[in-house]
């Protein structure tokens, strides 16, 4: 106890240098902490499911694309020997998702994610169940579980239990229990669960295999005996089964899943807050160390006494250490202030949803509050404890070798300032620079809405509700040209409905193409002309024509020369019917080539297309052209005709918005490095505060004496000035070429990229050595102005 009051003391003794101090590890804490919760939510992702090493899905591999996509095995495929009867396996779950499913309820359509599963998946992913009638769930296939979501919004205020729900395979499910949200993210979120029992949903769905190994194997292991591709009724390649980890598909953005609301991770997006967030850290500690390393050089007659008197290193490191952890206590308590008040900043300038983890928070303070002090303490235990009595007490009033690693410390805290500042101001040049790049077509007034898809099996009663329920909205959009000026069932160019196909021209290889549905109207929405050839036009153009559009990337990744002449070869239909079902390798004919445009982020480039004709259906989704200056009543009029017949709220975005969210995550970056180099700009100039002003008090005897013998202020101010300028001047030698080096390695696989220019290098010194130097220039000013006599006087 007697330790603590004495390093609580003598922290006060030395006020301003200590609330400096606390502040900026504070400010630097704050930032690393946000970031680690944020990392820590994503890293355990699934993490709710026990023992989630040993859960996997079984992956479909096609042996010529070698495309990976979700996809279950069922008996009748004929596909052995089979993966799921692998010694390995302990518990196999058939799952048939589908993320646009839809329910009705007394005579209204609601969208509902969906999964029809068995008993087991219950067994493999323990899903909180909040109230139920039944102790064994699923096990009736006339049970279902929805979640709280989906019961505010169907049943309101109203007890779910018991109330009956109409499946998109038309049969009757009841309500038999409410499920709650687990305590980590859950990558394949749904709203109902259902009995894969309760209709035929083997033909009418694809299903999913869910799989929990036995301990002491892995998905890996396993694979090694089941690496052949083998034929597979109704496809054309050989395939393969092999066993995917849950773990790593969340990360895994190139297998396909065909489901919109599956949650995936950016590991690369990841990295980089940890790097933004470790040099943040790097800032706060080495400014942390500089200004102690001040406090411990004022106290130098205190330390060489100490030493006199028999002080053993021991007593040395205690009291270092508990005045480090004194220090880092105060700050962490400001930095969970600082967390806990900024959420709403968080979650609205970061785009950061920060979940709440008490055990992880809590570790993660105790690791800082313990292991901090350690690291903050070690350089001065060093440099004090291992020098002699007689050379600590020399130390006080000069700089000697202390000077030197300050100045290093200092310089490399503006090195890494510098970076931040220059990557952050980059990244804004990058992101205005795809903003402002010409999309292809138009997207103003241009309102999308999700589509309502239609039931899944060969219940007749139910495709007419639904057909009813298309064709009155469709007259009602039609009526109404005081405030919609076109509309087409589309999904839009961001949204792709089809995925990739493969495709070829005679004598080529083949080649991955993007698909997407379009029709006359949903070009003449987009204000898409073609630049050779024609485009669609209803009098004469129907789905079951083997016509297509292309865009010029297309063109030329398939070496079309001719479109008259070269027909376009694909591995499967792209409307399928009667008429053309039994052909392998249909060929379409090229009708018109249009300008490429944006389907995605354009870090990647423009994407190969191939469009496709496609009128009707809903399920395609819905581009409103609506009249400018009617926004608002158009919008309460789509609201108004989707409620009569549908229970969801208008599920809607205006086009301009949709493109701007496929940027999320470069907005985030962009924010997050931003005011990460705010904060270390500001950290930087406090350090530089507290240096200076030691400096200046050290040396106040000297420009006294400089002043009495005559020299003027432009000399005492290049004596004070040149020093820093000095040290600023390396750090941005050394910064700038590790920031070009950062950014250029970084955007190497950028299709679309600024330029590096020269005025982001000049923004970045001016503001990082502006801002900084203004706290030296007012030190330096008042010093200049003192009385000599005064000064001289005081000693």
């Amino acid at each position: 106890m007697k330790i603590i009051l004495l390093a609580i003391r003598t922290l006060l003794r030395f006020r301003l240098y200590t609330v400096i101090n606390i502040l900026g590890l504070a400010l630097s804490l704050a930032c690393c902490i946000l970031i680690f919760r944020y990392v820590y939510g994503e890293m355990t992702t699934d993490h709710f499911i026990p023992e989630v090493d040993r859960v996997c899905y079984t992956v479909m591999e096609d042996e010529v694309t070698h495309q990976k996509r979700l996809y279950g095995l069922l008996p009748e495929y004929g596909y052995t020997p089979s993966p799921l009867e692998d010694p390995a396996v302990e518990i196999v779950s058939t799952l048939f998702p589908s993320d646009k499913d839809q329910i009705t309820v007394d005579n209204k359509l609601y969208n509902v994610a969906s999964l029809a599963a068995d008993t087991n998946y219950l067994k493999i992913v323990p899903i909180p169940i909040l109230k139920t009638s039944r102790n064994k769930l699923l096990e009736n296939p006339q049970d279902a579980i929805i979640s709280e979501d989906l019961s505010r919004l169907v049943f309101g205020k109203e007890d779910p239990i018991g109330q009956q729900i109409t499946t998109s395979m038309g049969k009757i499910v009841t309500v038999v229990a409410v499920m709650g949200k687990p305590n980590t993210r859950f990558s394949m979120p749904f709203d109902l669960l259902i009995s894969n029992e309760s209709a035929n949903y083997r033909k009418y769905s694809m299903p999913h295999s869910l799989v929990k190994l036995h301990k002491g194997h892995s998905a890996a292991s396993v694979n090694k005996e089941y690496e052949a591709f083998r034929k597979m009724s109704n496809f054309t390649n050989r395939l393969r089964i092999c066993f995917y980890p849950l773990q790593k598909l969340y990360f895994d953005q190139q297998v396909v899943t065909y489901l919109d609301k599956r949650l995936v991770g950016n590991y690369t997006h990841v990295l980089i807050l940890i790097a933004i967030a470790v040099l943040i850290m790097l800032v706060g500690l080495f400014n942390f160390i500089n200004v102690y390393t001040v406090l411990i050089q004022k106290r130098a007659r205190e330390f060489g006494m100490k030493k006199v008197f028999g002080a053993n290193t021991r007593q040395m490191a205690v009291q270092l250490y508990t005045e480090n952890l004194c220090m880092t206590l105060v700050a962490l308590f400001l930095a969970w202030v600082f967390i806990e008040t900024g959420t709403l900043l968080v979650n609205t300038f970061l785009m950061i949803r920060i979940p709440s983890h008490f055990l992880f928070d809590a570790s993660l303070s105790v690791g800082i509050l313990f292991l901090l002090p350690f690291i903050t303490a070690i350089y001065p235990f060093f440099q004090y404890n291992y020098s002699s009595p007689v050379t600590s007490l020399k130390k006080i009033g000069r700089g000697g070798e202390s000077t030197i690693s300050r100045k290093v410390f200092l310089c490399l805290q503006y090195i890494i300032t510098l970076a931040l500042t220059i990557v952050s101001i980059y990244s804004i040049h990058q992101l205005n620079f795809m903003l402002n790049t010409d999309l292809g077509y138009e997207t103003d007034n241009i309102i999308k809405i999700s589509p309502i898809e239609g039931p899944r099996g060969s219940d007749m009663s139910m495709w007419n509700k639904y057909n009813l329920i298309v064709r009155q909205l469709d007259r009602n959009l039609k009526n109404t040209p005081s405030l919609i000026k076109l509309h087409s069932y589309s999904p839009g160019p961001i949204s792709r409905l089809g995925q990739n196909c493969w495709a070829h021209i005679p004598g080529k290889e083949w080649t991955s193409i993007g698909t997407q549905v379009s029709n006359q109207n949903s070009f003449r929405i987009l204000g898409i002309k073609a630049i050779e050839g024609r485009l669609w036009n209803d009098s004469i153009d129907n789905d079951m024509d083997l016509s297509i559009v292309i865009n010029e990337s297309a063109k030329r990744e398939l070496g079309i020369t001719d479109i008259d002449e070269t027909p376009v070869i694909l591995d499967r239909l792209l409307v399928y019917s009667p008429q053309t079902k039994e052909q392998p390798a249909p060929r379409y004919q090229v009708i018109g080539v249009i300008k490429d445009m944006c389907t995605q982020h354009l870090s990647k480039g423009y994407e190969p297309m191939i469009f496709f004709y496609y009128k009707e259906g809903f399920s395609s989704g819905l581009l409103v052209c609506i009249v400018p200056d009617k926004k608002q009543e158009a919008i309460d009029f789509l609201r108004k005709i989707y409620n009569e017949s549908c229970g969801n709220e208008l599920p809607y975005t205006f086009l301009k918005d949709e493109v701007l969210s496929i940027y999320k995550e470069d907005k985030q970056l962009v924010s997050v490095a931003s005011l990460f180099a705010i904060i270390a700009i500001l950290i930087s100039a406090m350090g530089l505060f507290s240096l200076s002003l030691f400096d200046i008090q050290q040396r106040f005897h000297e420009i006294s004496i400089r002043k009495i013998n005559g020299a003027t202020t432009k000399a005492i101010w290049q004596m004070l000035f040149i020093k820093y300028s000095q040290l600023y001047g390396i750090a941005c030698l050394v910064g700038l070429p590790l920031s070009w080096l950062a950014i250029t390695l970084y955007m190497v696989d950028f299709a679309y990229k600024a330029h590096i220019a020269w005025w982001i290098f000049a923004i970045a010194i001016l503001l990082t050595g502006g801002i900084s130097f203004l706290t030296l220039i007012w030190q330096i000013r008042k010093a200049a102005r003192t009385n000599p006599v005064e000064i001289i006087r005081s000693e």
